[in-house]
């Protein structure tokens, strides 16, 4: 198997039925799909319909931390924490983030005092890009993020600015296979800003784990050095 961990995945802890099985369930699917690693990465707390409940976030982390005595893999919590704040602000405390093997930050609709203009397709569209594109530079610069999640997806960013930044810190750029957040033409930038990068389901439900074709095809196509992405097999061809 070509991919070797997936990292950004989402159990019953994102509520709403948004993430479809349990932390076992999902555990043991990435077993027998052959990963030699995997995450769990719920939504983070400030998401109105779909982020983890503060209180289960202890409970999901030491439900994790239980099942590590029935594989071999290696397993990891993380969150995948919600970008609010122009100066960079997540919604998770910093107790909260103590508790994770590694942060996920992404920006999503529907989290409470999201910082986007809501007419931003109408009024602004470029002023509102700058205001993105600093609140991801001040993101980085405030916390230590392992990984972004899907840039690109709901607000458009000045991509080589923000991963000028990311390079610097070592966050690496997730592709995401559920929500592609690059175009072909993104992909120059990409290579040119010497970011690593990660390959990820966003698997809702067990039957999605390790499930990547779109993102593998995004980087046969457009030649991204296999060697920065962290969790494909180098012989892959």
């Amino acid at each position: 198997m070509n991919l070797t961990g997936d990292f950004h995945t989402h159990t019953k802890y994102s509520k709403n039925n948004h993430g479809k099985n349990t932390i076992a369930q999902m555990v043991n699917a990435a077993k027998n799909k052959g990963l030699k690693s995997y995450g769990i990465s719920d939504h983070g707390p400030g998401h109105l319909l779909f982020g983890i409940r503060r209180k289960n976030i202890l409970k999901a982390k030491q439900e994790l931390e239980q099942l590590k005595n029935t594989t071999d893999m290696n397993l990891y919590f993380s969150i995948e924490a919600n970008l609010v704040g122009k100066d960079g602000k997540i919604d998770l405390k910093e107790d909260e983030i103590k508790l994770l093997d590694h942060l996920f930050v992404g920006f999503h609709r529907g989290a409470i005092n999201n910082f986007v203009n809501p007419f931003r397709k109408i009024f602004n569209s470029e002023k509102q890009k700058q205001i993105n594109t600093q609140a991801y530079i001040n993101l980085l610069n405030r916390y230590n993020v392992a990984v972004i999640t899907h840039l690109n997806t709901y607000i458009k960013v000045d991509l080589e600015k923000v991963l000028k930044v990311a390079a610097e810190k070592g966050t690496l750029i997730e592709i995401n296979n559920k929500h592609m957040n690059f175009e072909d033409s993104d992909a120059p930038v990409l290579i040119a800003s010497g970011c690593k990068f990660i390959l990820s389901s966003d698997a809702h439900k067990k039957e999605n784990i390790a499930n990547v074709a779109n993102a593998l095809d995004f980087v046969k196509r457009n030649k991204i050095p296999l060697d920065r992405i962290v969790n494909l097999d180098k012989i892959y061809k």
